[in-house]
């Protein structure tokens, strides 16, 4: 399943960090999990989206450098075609 993860910073908490912060995205890259990631504009911060089995692994990927220096939100990701699709079986189970 997808999931889109926002990240953004705790004040100047982050400052500093520049070197953990590059190896951490270094290792969710290479982990093949990472389908999209960058920065996001207007705020101190980013996004990934991942595909994972479990909602647990992105807890693993994300590691004490994002959980323990930013704000995160982890919201799970449909594509419009799997709405579409959900939302017509619903309908012809309530007609």
């Amino acid at each position: 399943m997808k999931y889109y993860v926002k990240w953004d910073c705790l004040g100047a908490k982050a400052e500093g960090m520049e070197d953990l912060l590059a190896k951490q995205i270094e290792h969710i890259e290479k982990s093949g999990r990472m389908k999209d990631g960058g920065p996001l504009l207007g705020v101190r911060g980013g996004y990934f989206i991942f595909d994972v089995e479990k909602p647990a692994e992105i807890l693993a990927l994300l590691g004490r450098v994002f959980l323990d220096n930013f704000n995160i939100e982890i919201h799970p990701v449909l594509a419009f075609k799997d709405v579409t699709e959900i939302m017509k079986t619903e309908y012809r189970k309530a007609a």
